[in-house]
Formats: structure tokens, sequence, C-alpha cells
């Protein structure tokens, strides 16, 4: 399972360590061998962790291609509540 919450906890720290380039080239590392070793939840996981390290809320688009995989996501706690 893929909790938003981390991955928004991950992009945060990601922008507290490192300089912006070097933060982006280890996201892309990642995703990169994730994708090539066949693991979608960990391609997913920093695609989303890459979205919020942006900018921080995804885009009504990104939400609904990310509706595919909505039952290995869960949500921020506070998209239950408004805020």
């Amino acid at each position: 399972m893929i909790r938003k919450a981390d991955t928004k906890k991950v992009a945060n720290e990601l922008r507290a360590r490192y300089q912006p380039t070097r933060a982006v080239v280890l996201m892309s590392r990642l995703l990169q061998k994730a994708l090539f070793a066949g693991r979608s939840d960990e391609v997913v996981f920093w695609a989303l962790v890459h979205a919020h390290y942006r900018g921080g809320d995804l885009s009504d688009r990104s939400n609904r291609q990310l509706a595919a995989f909505s039952d290995f996501i869960l949500p921020d706690p506070s998209e239950f509540n408004g805020g």
C-alpha cells in the first residue's frame, strides 16, 4: 500500500536535505530502477513523491489517472476532512 502522506513526508525530507538538482536526480534514479524492475507500486510511489516535491497537490488530471491505482493508494487523512 502507498500512503499519500508518506509520499509528502519523503518529498519534504528530500527538499530539506538536498539541493534541488540532487533531489531530482535521486528521485529519477529510484523511479528508473523501479520501472525496469517491474515494480509498479514503487513507480507510483516515486512519481507521487516527485509530484509533491515539485508543487504539492496533484492536478485533477493526475488524480483521474491515479484512480486506476486507488486500491493501492491510501489517501492522506487531510483529504477526508477537507483540509
